[in-house]
């Protein structure tokens, strides 16, 4: 399958897995994506599907990595970092060295270095994929720190330790000198190359900033292409890609501090475009793994019933050892580099350590790792690369289905005010923005427009067609009632006034047509018209025209009354008055054959509705009505609403 064909066919996958989550929320996204994943691994094209691990790596992992460390603060990391060492390095390589030791002494054909190689691979974790876990529930803010932190450096320590594992293998020896000096220079290697090179595209981008008259053209792709470069360069020279790109993500957080308010436009534009890209590499990489599994169950029918039932057991043995060092590592109250992450209350203690034990969940970043194990080379055999990636396979969903049992039951919902009714309150605020505005607008054609432009903020609103139906045989039945009144009968001919009567007779049963055009055409059909009739008829429609002119403004006034009054109740669906709008204005320019031109919203209008609503949400957060979340979901809608709506003016 060609580069652009995968590319495709996993962002239908992406698709696919973002409709099915809105019809089954309770589901796990995670899960729904791995689903979607196994789907896909029938295709023909991925029959045979193993993860490349170089392009993963690189193309998904490194940006990932890299927008991750973007939005970690640095000052967080050096307050931090006594702790963040501890649960990322110190954790991780006591994680290994008891899961090498386990592994040596059940499988009786491993050596303890290729031990080290298994141990390395199911090390690392994924806050991602906790997060989906947790959905709907308060995770302790220390512990959530403490499991962002640990997934943001560990993938690197996990990394490292493998290298160290397969050069074990491939020398036959290990000096305990001679690992660490290795760990030392990948890992402190990595991060001085994303910290020089990310510190000086830093300040290119800065000086782009402050000296290009359009600074997003050229900063957005620097952005988009530099985890790629610094991977690749901190791997060229031997040292971790993974801790550089994350080092190279702080220094551009540390930019944002430093820009603060200055060039906004660039910012906001960076940072939807890296949230939209987070997004869907976050879904690839749960995809992919649901596409792997096709070829592990292969595996698993290859190595026979007895055998998987053994490497079933002792996978599960392995992710409880890890369990319980997680939760051991962390329950210890004297551990003053974990203080700030984990309470000093001894049954808070312990149930942060529960939590944060469960939350080790893994993801693709092991399989990815299993995959890079070298392929019938002297060093591995095929059997024991299978086993082990067979293995890491049953410890990663065991990592994500044990969690998703027990997790939300240890943790508290998220609270009746997080879990507002964002639709309800955004609706509330609308209404409230408008109520306050029609009372100053005294053009109905502006204010109609800025009413059904703050509507659009509910969403894509489907009319009541029965109900604007009604609405418009109940005008056609007064506009014919207007045709019968004197002022009408002594400005027009009665020919005229039965030819209309005729077009909103049809009018109040059909869609609106050529009606007045058929009127005519039949009188002409099958003879020539002389010049004198042709008069009568240029004079006919000429005085049709005027009528139809006459009866729109004063229908639309009766409208206008109409929409006054449901505001006087407090009622501010307007979709049937609307809709109505909208057919007599086309019959209405129609007629007159003219070119209906939009009504322009002066930008005023706009922003001091925007500021209502701006005005409503706070002073609902502010007495306590709904949370800090929603407000500010709805402020980022405001301002987005607010922006879009002042570029297109």
């Amino acid at each position: 399958m060609s580069a652009i064909s995968f590319i495709a066919v996993m962002m239908i996958g992406v698709i696919g897995a973002n409709i099915i989550k809105e019809f089954f929320p309770q589901i796990s996204e995670t899960f729904i994506l791995i689903g979607v994943g196994l789907i896909l691994s029938f295709l023909t094209e991925f029959q045979n599907f193993e993860l490349e691990p170089e392009f993963f790596m690189m193309l998904i992992i490194a940006p990932l990595m890299f927008y991750e460390g973007s939005k970690t603060s640095l000052k967080k990391v050096r307050k931090n970092f006594r702790g963040i060492f501890f649960l990322s390095i110190t954790l991780a390589v006591v994680t290994v060295l008891l899961v090498a030791v386990l592994t040596n002494n059940i499988m009786g054909s491993w050596i303890f270095s290729l031990a080290i190689c298994f141990a390395a691979i199911v090390t690392p974790t994924d806050a991602v994929a906790v997060k989906s876990i947790i959905s709907g529930k308060k995770m302790p803010e220390g512990v959530n720190e403490a499991v962002e932190f640990e997934s943001l450096f560990n993938d690197a320590t996990g990394l490292v330790l493998l290298s160290l594992g397969l050069s074990v293998l491939e020398s036959g020896h290990f000096s305990i000198w001679e690992g660490l000096g290795r760990f030392i220079f990948v890992s402190i290697g990595g991060i001085i190359i994303g910290l020089v090179i990310g510190a000086l595209l830093v300040r290119i981008r800065t000086a782009i900033n402050l000296r290009a008259t359009r600074p997003e053209a050229t900063i957005i792709p620097i952005s988009i292409l530099t985890p790629f470069f610094i991977y690749l360069l901190a791997e060229h020279f031997g040292t971790s890609g993974v801790l550089a790109v994350v080092a190279a993500g702080l220094i551009h957080n540390f930019e944002g501090d430093m820009l603060k308010l200055t060039s906004t436009n660039v910012q906001l534009t960076n940072n939807t475009i890296w949230e939209i890209l987070s997004d869907i590499l976050n879904n690839f990489v749960f995809i992919l793994l649901g596409v792997s599994l096709f070829g592990i169950w292969d595996i698993f029918k290859s190595l026979g019933w007895k055998e998987s039932i053994v490497l079933f057991l002792i996978s599960v043995l392995v992710y409880l050892l890890m369990l319980f060092i997680r939760k051991f590592w962390t329950n210890r109250k004297r551990n003053k580099s974990i203080e700030h992450f984990f309470s000093d209350v001894k049954e808070e203690r312990n149930s942060d350590s529960t939590i944060f034990a469960l939350s080790g969940a893994h993801g693709t970043m092991t399989l990815a790792m299993a995959f890079s194990l070298p392929l019938n080379t002297s060093i591995l055999s095929n059997e024991n690369r299978e086993i082990i990636i067979t293995m890491a396979a049953i410890v990663i969903l065991l990592s994500l289905i044990v969690p998703t049992l027990i997790l939300p039951k240890l943790l508290p919902a998220l609270g009746d005010k997080s879990s507002d009714n964002i639709n309800q309150v955004r609706n509330d605020m609308v209404d409230y923005a408008i109520l306050h505005m029609v009372e100053e607008i005294e053009d109905s054609k502006v204010r109609s427009s800025l009413t059904k432009q703050l509507q659009s903020q509910k969403g894509l609103q489907i009319p009541d067609h029965t109900k604007s139906s009604k609405l418009m045989d109940e005008i056609i039945s007064w506009q014919e009632t207007l045709l019968d009144t004197t002022t009408i009968k002594a400005q027009f001919s009665s020919k005229v006034i039965d030819y209309f009567r005729i077009y909103l007779e049809n009018s109040s049963k059909h869609s609106t047509g050529k009606k007045i055009r058929r009127l005519f055409s039949k009188r002409r059909r099958g003879r020539r018209v002389d010049s004198v009739e042709m008069q009568e008829f240029a004079t006919i429609r000429t005085d049709i025209s005027r009528l139809e002119s006459s009866l729109y403004q004063q229908t639309i006034e009766k409208l206008s009354s109409l929409e006054k009054e449901r505001l006087e109740n407090k009622i501010t669906d307007f979709s049937d008055i609307e809709e109505v709008k909208h057919i007599l204005e086309n019959r209405h320019y129609r007629i007159r054959n003219e070119i209906q031109e939009d009504t322009i919203i002066p930008n005023e209008l706009l922003i001091e509705a925007f500021q209502l609503e701006y005005q409503f949400v706070l002073n609902q957060v502010k007495t306590d009505v709904i949370s800090k979340e929603t407000s500010n979901k709805l402020f980022k809608e405001i301002n987005n609403a607010q922006v879009l709506q002042l570029q297109k003016q």
